[in-house]
């Protein structure tokens, strides 16, 4: 099963932007076929989605998926609270379908973090007046390396951020470092459900890392992290995640590889999630306590089998690699 959920993703997405574009070439930039049915992700497959979708999860909260990425918007009689827009192709698409929901302007663009694949796409939510929002490190991000599809944010904050909003709002929690230096979580209102983007993804907080060679998590604060959101879940009684991307699985009946539908899910997620990063995390610490030299502890822990039975999609490389980043931090401290 090495890599395969690597691979997966990576055909799916070519699918997708072969979608996109032959779907852009018959119809101008609609995104519709000619018969005004969303193009299909994966087409030729035996799991097939729509290329995006809307689903209603509460009252007056909305979910977007475009491709494999999710967001979520928030309908109040005075406008709309929105969040990522994804991407060039997806923020006009999704700008259409909450016309569909509300002639409401847009009044708010909420980033989650400062990744492009996530935040690029908001110049239509910009040019019908929308205020965009962020922690104030995702603008110094976007300052210090621009791109052209995403929007400068006009407001930043530091740990905390409450968009009100024709009697509901959707509150944003920064608690430093993670996937990314400025990610932040946000807790709706109305319904108290949870968004979450990149930490972790229903249904399974046990996932195996996608790619723990990348530089974008922040190893030396995730434990640090997960204690202030579960702290967060438990005092506001979370029980529903909306997680920022589809995620990946195994049939655990053919152990092969799977695609997970579904947009929400429980908050054990956060707790689960919690639970491998403390256990990655002290294992290094663990093992070089035993006098293993630096150099064979991941080889170690992977002849050992850690959390083998528990993570989903286990990779014995991708933890080998993981671990060489857990015994650096334990050696160094970062």
């Amino acid at each position: 099963m090495k890599h395969i959920f690597l691979k997966l993703i990576a055909i799916a997405l070519l699918a997708a932007l072969s979608a996109v574009a032959n779907a852009s070439s018959h119809t101008g930039h609609s995104g519709l076929n000619a018969d005004g049915e969303v193009p299909l992700l994966m087409p030729g497959t035996k799991m097939p989605f729509k290329l995006w979708e809307v689903e209603q999860v509460a009252e007056n909260v909305y979910t977007f998926r475009y491709s494999f990425y999710r967001n979520f918007f928030v309908v109040t009689d005075e406008g709309v609270i929105a969040t990522d827009p994804l991407s060039a192709e997806a923020g006009p698409i999704m700008q259409r379908e909450i016309r569909k929901i509300t002639d409401k302007p847009v009044k708010y663009v909420a980033y989650s973090h400062s990744h492009y694949d996530h935040v690029a796409g908001g110049q239509v939510f910009k040019d019908e007046g929308a205020a965009f929002i962020s922690q104030e490190t995702c603008k110094a991000n976007l300052e210090e390396n621009p791109n052209p599809d995403v929007v400068m944010p006009d407001v930043t904050f530091d740990d905390y951020y409450k968009i009100e909003l024709g009697g509901d709002a959707v509150e944003l929690f920064y608690f430093g470092p993670s996937h990314d230096n400025c990610l932040v979580v946000m807790l709706i209102e109305s319904s108290n459900q949870l968004f979450l983007t990149d930490l972790a993804n229903p249904p399974d907080g046990w996932t195996m890392f996608y790619n723990p060679a990348i530089s974008e998590d922040r190893p030396w604060h995730m434990v640090r992290y997960f204690t202030q959101l579960q702290a967060l879940v438990e005092e506001r009684g979370i029980e529903t995640i909306i997680g920022g991307h589809m995620s990946g699985s195994f049939d655990p009946v053919t152990n092969r590889p799977m695609i997970v539908k579904g947009t929400t899910g429980p908050a054990t997620i956060v707790e689960q999630k919690f639970g491998l990063w403390k256990a990655v995390t002290s294992a290094a610490r663990d093992e070089l306590a035993l006098g293993t030299a630096p150099e064979d502890v991941p080889d170690r822990i992977v002849e050992k089998g850690l959390l083998k039975d528990k993570i989903s999609g286990y990779d014995p490389e991708k933890m080998r690699i993981l671990m060489q980043r857990m015994t650096a931090l334990a050696i160094t401290g970062e």
